[in-house]
């Protein structure tokens, strides 16, 4: 790209200009630092046109530094918010894995309690019936003292109750004493 030379006029001195840029930006930049030199050469008629241009010329350059220092934390938090969205992303994702774990949990149990041909009322009960720790406890069998009793649970997952043979008559002491029909 050919170099463009632009000839500026500010407050009266003319200065040629030998740029990359286009000529509409330079002019506008010459225009910007006129008005500021002129602004303070309004302010105190008393000043030179070289004072009042390095007074324009430190009020530029103050604000340049402030912009710059404000796209810095601008970029800093945008940063910050990009990183709070990833983590936030992975939290969601992790949440949604875990959603699907519990849902496949579920159909699995209800899976084993429909093949077990108890109702979920029967399987789940409430806290009045000692549920501790969120294990169900296997429905206990009235045994004779005679009978040991068949494990009913493992720790940490549902077993379906053991099913117990049938008892021969007359096997019970109190079956004597019993009326008859």
């Amino acid at each position: 790209m050919d170099k463009n030379v632009i000839k500026l006029t500010i407050c009266n001195n003319d200065c040629l200009l030998s740029t990359d840029d286009p000529e509409s930006y330079v002019r506008a930049m010459g225009d910007e630092v006129e008005k500021a030199v002129n602004e303070f050469l309004e302010q105190n008629p008393r000043i030179s046109v070289t004072l009042a241009a390095l007074l324009a010329a430190l009020r530029l350059c103050d604000e340049k530094k402030h912009a710059l220092d404000d796209a810095d934390n601008l970029r800093g938090q945008i940063r910050d918010y990009l990183e709070e969205s990833s983590r936030a992303r992975l939290e969601a994702e992790e949440a949604r894995r875990e959603i699907e774990r519990m849902k496949r949990e579920i159909q699995t149990l209800r899976a084993r309690l429909s093949g077990s041909g108890e109702t979920p009322a029967e399987a789940a009960p409430s806290s009045a019936d000692g549920a501790a720790g969120g294990t169900y406890p296997a429905k206990q069998a009235v045994r004779s003292p005679q009978q040991p009793s068949a494990p009913s649970m493992q720790v940490g997952s549902y077993t379906r109750p053991q099913k117990e043979p049938p008892e021969p008559e007359g096997s019970h002491f109190m079956e004597f004493f019993e009326k008859k029909d």
